[in-house]
């Protein structure tokens, strides 16, 4: 027993154990008993933790070691089984178990076992349980070497969760790790590692047959990597190679390595392997779809630029670069927008900057940044450019230029010619007004002195009805050059809509009753605010009601109701109950000298009267529009915006316009 016991001896209490071995060869002080006394001199020379107990597992002896392990004194110990004052709840059940199951047979045991302290501490415990008998070999109990081995336990506990983290994560990842000895040239491959290559589990292919999972065109490439030196990987390794593997398999791995030194120099090289074959498809893809935007941008007639969120050029097509030729050396990538309207600046790319090219320079460049910038510039070689700018959620910001040269200059002559064609209708229409009036004053006066010859008489009729009529024409025509060339802006101001059109049904009651037509307003009237020209807005009405009476059957109802709109602004309806209007032609009908096909009866009409209508509508900021009623009918509705939404009124027409208005035929057109 003692030489067993001899094995836990410190080195340094080595002579005293001897001592002890000797002694203990000498007969027992008690026949049949253990010399404790010899026991426990040897046990205190230990640092190890020495329990004995009895038959019955109880304790009668520790040393100081365990006083200190487990913090319980040898008094508070005695008579205690140590499993029942040491063991606890996260003590593992089959090990209290297996020593239960060894100590009641008699035999020795040796196992880990966790235990917990008196203060509540857990430790682990290296168990070397041997029985105990006496000088003539009678059992008498046991003896247990106990050795703190918690620093072990709480090591591997880390190296297991490292490995775990380090195997999980290369899983996740799709990560494999290798390791190399230089001195013995033993390559080791993890698991992910080896599945990656398609190895078998648990093979360790060799460095050779890693170099022949190589494609042949890219070994040369790896070959002239390890022809340096395998020192090469102090620096590092990390490229991408083609490789088939164990199992037939083309894909893309990168490879990573780093060397490990000693004070001798390089000791071992470890690195990584990764597939990157789908990461290559997709750069590879990425790359494909990049060329061909960029293709078909350099493709359409557009100029096209782009910036990134630091206002640098990102890409612009050969058409941006040809547009903007004066700051073509300033347009390369990596270029600011700002740098490069300086640049067209110092060459007078910009006419619209001359003069003030620091306050242009601000202006142009906040448009830009805004994000929703929509322009028209002009370049110094005469085009004219549509400018287009927007931001995208990421912050990039993306550019069109549209050349509108033709578009402008079209636009510009075809002003003039409408001007020159405005002027043209107004001189010809003062010039033709006055020898009408001739015309239609001779003829009156010849119709009275012609009142007793009928032959006469009909001439001089037939005279003045065309005098009159052509004197429509051209008040019509001088109505619409006015409109259109702006000669006569309207004069605004409040009105009220129900008293407008109250007179000019009072102008027309004459017509109203001769027709034996039934029309009459509310009463009292609605008071309808509206901004507008009051001689223009009854003209509008006039025409309107004047086509209704023309076109009612005798004795029918006319129909007028003005109020409030709903979505606010005023509303005005005029119905008759004639003929309606084809569904086809109610559009067409508001078109210059265009005429219902259903009204074409010879009476008169110049086809203007209700294009008139809608210009003077529109210039109100209103519209006019045409429908057929339901039971038959024709109705036009007028609408002008709400009094509180009119913000800029109309310049104040001129009063010569107004007086030669007022001068004008009240027949509509």
């Amino acid at each position: 027993m003692l030489r067993w016991l001899k094995r836990f001896v410190r080195p340094g209490a080595q002579a005293a154990a001897q001592a002890a071995a000797q002694a203990a060869t000498q007969p027992a002080v008690q026949p049949g008993a253990p010399d404790v006394a010899l026991l426990a001199l040897v046990a205190r020379s230990i640092s190890n933790a020495v329990v004995i107990t009895d038959l019955q597992g109880r304790i009668t002896w520790i040393n100081a070691a365990c006083e200190q392990i487990t913090g319980h004194s040898l008094a508070e110990s005695l008579g205690h089984k140590p499993g029942s004052l040491l063991q606890c709840g996260a003590t593992d059940q089959t090990t209290r178990l297996r020593i239960r199951q060894a100590l009641a047979a008699g035999q020795a045991f040796s196992g880990d076992i966790l235990n917990c302290s008196k203060t509540g501490r857990l430790y682990w415990i290296h168990l070397d349980i041997q029985p105990l008998r006496d000088a003539q070999g009678r059992h008498v109990g046991f003896i247990g070497i106990n050795s703190d081995v918690t620093e072990r336990h709480l090591a591997e506990q880390a190296l297991r969760l490292n490995e775990s983290i380090l195997h999980n994560t290369g899983r996740i990842a799709g990560v494999g790790g290798w390791d190399l000895d230089v001195a013995t040239g033993q390559l080791q491959w993890t698991a992910q590692a080896c599945l990656i290559l398609d190895a078998a589990p648990g093979h360790q292919p060799t460095a050779d047959q890693c170099l022949d999972l190589v494609t042949p065109e890219a070994r040369p490439q790896l070959r002239q990597l390890l022809a340096g030196g395998i020192g090469r990987a102090a620096s590092g390794w990390d490229l991408e190679l083609p490789v088939i593997t164990f199992r037939g398999r083309h894909v893309w791995l990168r490879l990573t390595a780093e060397g490990e030194y000693d004070d001798h120099g390089l000791v071992r090289i470890v690195g990584a392997v990764q597939d990157v074959t789908a990461q290559r498809a997709m750069q590879a893809e990425l790359q494909r779809q990049s060329q061909l935007l960029r293709g078909a941008i350099d493709t359409i007639d557009e100029a096209f630029v782009l910036y990134d969120p630091q206002d640098r050029l990102v890409f612009c097509n050969n058409k941006y670069r040809a547009m903007y030729s004066a700051s073509r050396e300033a347009i390369v990538p990596g270029a600011s927008f700002e740098g490069i309207l300086r640049h067209g600046l110092q060459h007078g790319q910009y006419p619209a900057a001359a003069g003030r090219e620091a306050a242009w320079l601000d202006e142009r460049v906040a448009q830009h940044r805004s994000g929703t910038a929509t322009l028209t510039q002009r370049l110094d070689d005469g085009r004219v450019l549509r400018i287009l700018e927007r931001t995208m959620p990421d912050g990039h910001r993306v550019g069109f230029r549209i050349d509108i040269t033709d578009l402008v200059r079209a636009t510009e002559a075809a002003e003039q010619a409408n001007q020159a064609k405005t002027e043209f209708i107004g001189t010809i229409s003062h010039e033709l007004r006055t020898p009408l009036q001739s015309v239609i004053g001779f003829s009156e006066l010849g119709q009275h002195f012609a009142a007793e010859q009928p032959q006469f008489a009909h001439m001089f009729a037939d005279i003045l009805s065309g005098g009159r009529r052509m004197l429509t024409l051209v008040n019509a025509l001088l109505d619409m050059s006015k409109l259109d060339g702006g000669t006569g802006g309207l004069a605004m101001a409040r009105e009220d809509l129900a008293a407008l059109t109250a007179g000019v049904v009072q102008e027309l009651r004459p017509l109203i009753t001769a027709g034996g037509l039934q029309l009459r307003l509310p009463d009292p009237l609605p008071v309808l605010p509206v901004w507008a020209n009051a001689f223009r807005l009854q003209q509008v009405v006039r025409n309107v009601l004047a086509n209704a009476i023309r076109y009612a059957p005798p004795g029918s109802k006319l129909d007028i109701s003005a109020r409030q709109g709903a979505a606010g602004g005023t509303l005005l309806k005029v119905r008759d109950h004639g003929p309606g209007i084809p569904a086809d032609e109610l559009e067409t009908i508001f078109e210059a000298f265009v005429q219902s096909s259903r009204t074409r009866d010879g009476s008169g009409g110049t086809g203007l009267g209700l294009t008139i209508c809608r210009k003077i509508m529109r210039a109100h900021g209103g519209r006019i529009e045409a429908a057929n009623a339901d039971g038959g009918g024709a109705r036009f509705s007028l609408w002008l915006p709400a009094l509180h939404t009119v913000q800029h009124p109309a310049q104040a027409a001129t009063a010569a316009e107004h007086q030669a208005s007022q001068a004008r035929p009240t027949q509509p057109a």
